[in-house]
């Protein structure tokens, strides 16, 4: 019988050294099979090669079809191979999938197979829906087997064929997921706007039997299975040797017109409770009341493991790009606060590396006024990212590489696999470029003490201060410590409007860099986690940190420096200039339990005033401690890192530090 206990106990016994060792033997061995293989159908014919020859292992706890055998690598063995090796990071269009199966998206490819590279990809498409339409009916004869009658039937139809009611429709999602997780393999395939296209499935199954509580355990029993993929270790420190390690699978639900079937994910997700799939609630908060208390009731119970996006000004801010307003609609975040345009598009990124551009353009000359650092800082940003964009757009020209990635995902990305083009190779009908600010509050913060210290009060010229950093302030601690008194960004006070600056800064740069038609950059304030391992790379800088420590975090203060409270921080961050950005993230810590009244007052209030985001961490500082030293007590312990939820235990000890200093609020 399916068990949601028994199939999380099973992904917390798995080996996190463990590879998909079928996968990897088969790859190894076609490697040398195709080594003199040029044709076109290549990575289509290794797919399909795959797919036929992989078992079809079903548990009996399985609610659904669809899991991938683990062993630890054989000696020798090079795991993860990356014969097939997507880029991962994006949403497919599972209402196409769902609506028309893989036999009418197929015809849809046909048809516009004329000729050339046209018929090479319908001659690839073809290759591929034939192995995923074998390979769910050898699953299908798996689960007959059993007497798993339902899976089996659902795995006769689909994905190959439409889905016909709620079950088969998450069984279709399944395959299709795990497909490009484990096989194709990558990171980080979301799971679009979820709560849309299911629901029509959803409903059709309540009107035929199906109690509300049998929906919602379906549903947790898929949740739980996105744990699956990607082992329980982080994406930094030990990893686990398979492409989809450490997989962030986002499940967007929200916007203009969330349903009865968001409700029920936020029930099952409460019921799953689990480190996957990420909860990504896109909030129109004047949208559906109910709603929106659910939201918040359920992130009182997930705290990490749901965040939480403005909707209003996402959607602005991208009308105000140029991007026609059904699609700017229809965004959805596929990674770690990383924004896409659902399946119109295909994803890029790229951390700009703004703390060193700074403290380069700081040391390039004599500045005679505020204006004229911002005008060269501002340079030196856009130069960098320009050349970033330049780096990417010339992989493009990559055809091998285009067909090898999206044997499979290409099928997917329906603007233009209806279009026969793979998505790839420059040619999405959208391709937007993620650029992420990391350090913002550093940059602001060093520029206030610039503006009142060299310009505005002349204690200093601007060589003799950048000297002082170059010292790292050794002679200068008397300076540094009246820099460190200083109020900086996150209290509400007049230095916010210099971190405001930072942030107008970075994406004045964005702005200006020349992009091919239909790119589109799209700018947030962002850092993953290079607050910390760029932070050996970056000197002293103006705002009194010392070279070598951690720098600001995503849209954070300093830590440590946010000291009027957690409404002063809220009306701070709502300064940045989110109304330019779609993307980002700002982590609240807690250090108890907050109140679902309380949690909705706080984040709304904050909407309404012009911020973007949040996620939560509620904090037990000792619990945390004694799970560094006693790890086995704590395997389900999860904890918010930079966009993301993360087992605890999984960290290395230096984010184990990072997460346990953070400012703690109360309420």
């Amino acid at each position: 019988m399916p068990n949601l206990e028994k199939i999380k106990e099973m992904i917390f016994e798995t080996d996190n050294a463990a590879c998909f060792i079928e996968r990897e033997r088969i790859l190894q061995r076609l490697e040398c099979e195709f080594k003199n293989y040029d044709k076109t159908d290549k990575y289509a014919l290794i797919f399909s090669r795959l797919l036929s020859e992989v078992s079809t292992p079903i548990e009996d706890c399985d609610y659904f079809a669809g899991r991938v055998k683990e062993a630890l690598p054989d000696p020798g063995m090079n795991a993860p191979n990356c014969l097939l090796c997507s880029t991962g990071h994006m949403s497919f269009n599972y209402s196409e999938i769902l609506n028309c199966g893989l036999k009418g998206m197929l015809d849809k490819i046909k048809k516009a197979n004329t000729d050339g590279e046209t018929a090479v990809f319908a001659q690839n498409a073809d290759i591929v829906v034939s192995a995923v339409r074998d390979f769910a009916k050898r699953y299908s004869a798996a689960a007959r087997k059993k007497g798993f009658d339902r899976m089996a039937e659902a795995l006769e139809r689909v994905p190959f064929e439409p889905a016909y009611d709620f079950y088969s429709a998450l069984q279709s999602v399944w395959l299709i997921h795990m497909i490009a997780s484990c096989y194709v393999g990558n990171r980080d395939y979301a799971f679009g706007r979820f709560d849309r296209y299911m629901l029509p499935f959803y409903l059709k199954s309540l009107k035929n039997g199906m109690t509300e509580d049998e929906a919602t355990e379906l549903l947790a029993g898929f949740f739980i299975k996105t744990n699956e993929i990607c082992g329980r270790c982080t994406h930094n420190y030990k990893t686990k040797p398979v492409l989809s390690q450490a997989s962030k699978q986002y499940v967007n639900i929200g916007g203009e017109e969330p349903n009865a079937f968001s409700k029920t994910v936020l029930k099952a997700a409460v019921k799953a409770n689990m480190a996957q799939p990420e909860i990504n609630v896109i909030l129109k908060p004047d949208a559906d009341n109910d709603f929106t208390d659910a939201v918040f009731e359920a992130m009182r119970v997930l705290t990490d493991k749901l965040h939480i996006y403005n909707y209003d000004i996402i959607f602005n801010a991208l009308t105000n790009k140029g991007i026609d307003e059904p699609t700017a609609k229809d965004f959805t975040f596929s990674a770690c606060c990383t924004f896409d345009l659902n399946y119109h598009s295909y994803r890029l990124e790229y951390y700009v590396p703004v703390p060193q551009l700074f403290l380069k353009a700081l040391k390039k000359q004599n500045y005679a006024s505020l204006d004229e650092l911002v005008n060269a800082v501002k340079e030196e940003i856009r130069a960098d990212i320009q050349r970033d964009v330049d780096e990417k757009e010339n992989c493009f020209g990559n055809k091998e590489f285009a067909r090898q990635a999206f044997v499979f995902d290409g099928l997917f990305l329906t603007d233009s696999s209806y279009e026969c083009r793979f998505a790839c190779d420059g040619r999405a009908k959208y391709t937007v470029y993620n650029a992420f600010c990391p350090g913002v509050a550093t940059i602001g913060d060093s520029l206030m003490v610039l503006d009142k210290l060299v310009f505005k009060e002349k204690r200093l010229e601007f060589g003799e201060f950048i000297k002082i950093l170059e010292n790292n302030f050794a002679g200068n601690e008397e300076l540094r410590q009246e820099i460190l008194s200083l109020t900086k960004f996150g209290n509400d006070t007049e230095a916010d409007k210099y971190t405001t600056l930072a942030g107008n800064i970075f994406l004045d740069a964005a702005d200006g860099v020349s992009l091919k038609e239909n790119r589109y950059l799209i700018g947030g304030f962002y850092s993953l986690e290079r607050d910390n391992s760029w932070s050996g790379e970056v000197g002293a800088t103006p705002d009194g940190r010392l070279s070598g420590e951690p720098f600001s975090e995503n849209q954070s203060p300093t830590y440590g420096t946010d000291r009027n409270g957690i409404t002063a921080l809220l009306k701070s961050v709502a300064k940045l200039p989110f109304y330019r950005t779609a993307t980002g993230g700002l982590n609240l810590t807690f250090s108890g339990s907050v109140s679902a009244k309380i949690l909705k007052a706080l984040i709304l209030s904050y909407f309404e005033i012009g911020g973007l985001h949040v996620g939560i961490s509620v904090i037990n500082r000792e619990m945390l401690e004694d799970a560094m030293v006693n790890p086995d007590k704590y395997k389900s312990l999860t904890v918010r890192l930079y966009g993301f939820s993360e087992y605890f235990i999984s960290l290395p000890k230096w984010q184990q530090i990072a997460v346990i200093n953070r400012t703690r609020y109360e309420c």
